[in-house]
């Protein structure tokens, strides 16, 4: 691992392609951080009970809160700060969609390791996975769907848009069709499909009518 890494990074999916194309990467790739990936099914059942390897934390990049700027306590703080200043200021927005996506996923918020994508879903610390989900239902077990956290680029242009349309025009029904595409995009960008695409094809088409007729 580089300087400076104070973790062993893994992150677990169905094979190594999606793996390598998640957005979950984005800022570990960026700072020049290794991370583990692991496509093997097993991956996802060892991981649950492996805390540590010679005294190195393991830790999911895909669970969890991330900032990984900041290295000195003063950084620390004055992240903390922006970020803090961010939500605020992103805060009638993040809970307007999270209020469209009800059914999807359980939080909304800015995310500290997108730097190119716009959204992502990640989990809980000590959520199941939805690979693990998978898995345990072939074998039989009943597992509840665990919702998810939408996670938002606060740098990407697309959020300063809807930032400003929610200002315009703050109606649920003006946003829910943008919240829906967010939703689907950071699915898909994970390998994962969609609940209904049916629903997520005409929010589609619905959006780029409306450019066109511009």
């Amino acid at each position: 691992m580089p300087e400076g890494q104070d973790a062993i990074y893994y992150l677990t999916g169905e094979s190594r392609a999606r793996l390598l194309a998640s957005p979950h990467l984005e800022a570990f790739r960026d700072r020049g951080y290794e991370v583990l990936l692991l496509s093997d099914p097993v991956d996802e059942v060892w991981t649950q009970y492996v805390m540590e390897y010679k005294e190195k934390p393991l830790k999911a990049i895909g669970k969890g809160a991330v900032d990984l700027g900041a290295t000195s306590e003063t950084e620390k703080e004055e992240a903390a700060k922006e970020r803090e200043e961010q939500t605020k200021d992103y805060k009638g927005l993040l809970d307007a969609i999270k209020t469209a996506l009800s059914e999807h996923v359980k939080e909304v918020r800015l995310s500290g390791r997108l730097t190119e994508s716009p959204a992502c879903l990640v989990l809980d610390e000590h959520d199941v996975s939805p690979q693990l989900e998978k898995m345990l239902r072939m074998m039989g077990q009943e597992v509840p769907v665990t919702k998810r956290i939408l996670e938002l680029n606060p740098k990407h242009p697309l959020l300063e848009k809807l930032k400003a349309l929610h200002d315009k025009d703050s109606a649920a029904e003006t946003l829910k069709p943008y919240a829906e595409l967010l939703f689907g995009q950071a699915l898909l960008a994970e390998g994962g499909q969609m609940p209904d695409p049916a629903a997520l094809s005409k929010h589609i088409a619905g959006i780029m009518l409306k450019a066109l007729e511009r």
